[in-house]
């Protein structure tokens, strides 16, 4: 049996493929292909992180939405013994794994303790990792962060060399790599191209429906989120409160949508990819082809303090007018948050 372990990058359509994957779980099995179910709302593998590695090492929303840490690793463990059971019943050609969070959350020791565990199962074990261009990344991951915060976004936890260096230390083998990016992807998609590159004899890519599950929001509506918080005094509440503006938002983008898709202003991103010295070290030597991206151009200098301060005004190009437009008709559609956050969000 061959075990894929897909280990991210986050922000690489991670959510998109695993919920593909679990709603295809019927099919792949009769092609002798298990992803495992690990119960309740549980579409990802997140859980093995616990049975290696401190589980506070989760985000402490997954933590608490289960429980806490005790009763997440005995849920871990649980799933983890029936994936086990059904594996030794059905025998499977190939066990599919999914987890971003075992790529960067996890230490050399945790991932040889992975290793270890897999290995009961199967020495055929492959890590994989879709890496997506840095600024391209970046720009994903403050898009999200600034939906639930006003404080900096903090610096890029990459360590993606030491990261793939330990994983490939505890499985004996290279990371299979894979860049993320829509233009190289089959079919545009990474439900598609996981099937096709991994799955190749036994699922065709057709066979899992990929779609967008974390859709973006335009610079305007960042911008106006931002600067509820910030009038609202920038605390818990008004957090909470803002945050219900996410869905609203969302709508609005799409009845009026932005004339540009969200980009960083170029400083941003100069001194973005000027920083990713992991993408530098992949591309040199030879390990990894992403489109777009000029080694040349990164000389691993950090990033500016000025860029982890900003506000996102002075991140993403936006346009007044359209932000005027959009905190006048969440005023109409939510007048009592939008009184209760008693400022004016245009300004």
């Amino acid at each position: 049996m061959r075990i894929l372990l897909h280990m991210g990058q986050g922000k690489t359509g991670t959510t998109a493929l695993q919920q593909a994957l679990h709603g295809a779980r019927a099919g792949l099995a009769q092609a002798g292909v298990f992803y495992p179910a690990f119960g309740g709302t549980e579409f990802a593998h997140h859980l093995l992180l616990a049975l290696v590695e401190d589980p506070a090492r989760l985000p402490a929303a997954y933590l608490a939405a289960r429980g806490g840490a005790e009763a997440v690793v005995e849920r871990a463990w649980q799933a983890w013994n029936r994936a086990c059971a059904r594996v030794r019943v059905d025998r499977p050609a190939v066990l599919v794994l999914s987890s971003e969070f075992l790529i960067q959350h996890t230490g050399g020791p945790a991932k040889r303790r992975l290793c270890g565990l897999l290995s009961e199962l199967s020495d055929d074990i492959s890590p994989i990792l879709y890496i997506r261009h840095p600024v391209e990344h970046f720009r994903s991951r403050l898009q999200e962060w600034l939906k639930v915060e006003n404080r900096p976004l903090p610096p890029l936890r990459e360590a993606l060399r030491d990261a793939i260096s330990d994983t490939e230390a505890a499985f004996g083998r290279p990371v299979v790599l894979r860049p993320y990016d829509r233009r190289v992807l089959a079919g545009g998609d990474i439900a598609a191209d996981f099937a096709a590159s991994f799955l190749c004899g036994h699922a065709p890519p057709d066979s899992l429906a990929g779609r967008i599950v974390n859709p973006g929001l335009s610079a305007e509506a960042l911008v106006l989120m931002f600067r509820l918080r910030a009038a609202a005094g920038a605390t818990v509440e008004a957090t909470r409160q803002v945050a219900c503006l996410i869905r609203p938002l969302t709508d609005l983008d799409r009845e009026d949508p932005p004339e540009l898709p969200l980009t960083l202003h170029p400083g941003v991103a100069a001194a973005v990819l000027r920083s990713s010295d992991c993408h530098r070290w992949l591309c040199q030597t030879g390990r990894l082809a992403i489109p777009g991206l000029d080694p040349a151009q990164i000389d691993g200098a950090p990033l500016p303090g000025w860029l982890l301060a900003a506000p996102p005004d002075r991140l993403f190009p936006h346009d007044p007018q359209r932000l005027n437009r959009l905190a006048g008709r969440l005023r109409s559609l939510c007048p009592g948050l939008m009184d209760g956050l008693s400022c004016n969000p245009s300004e």
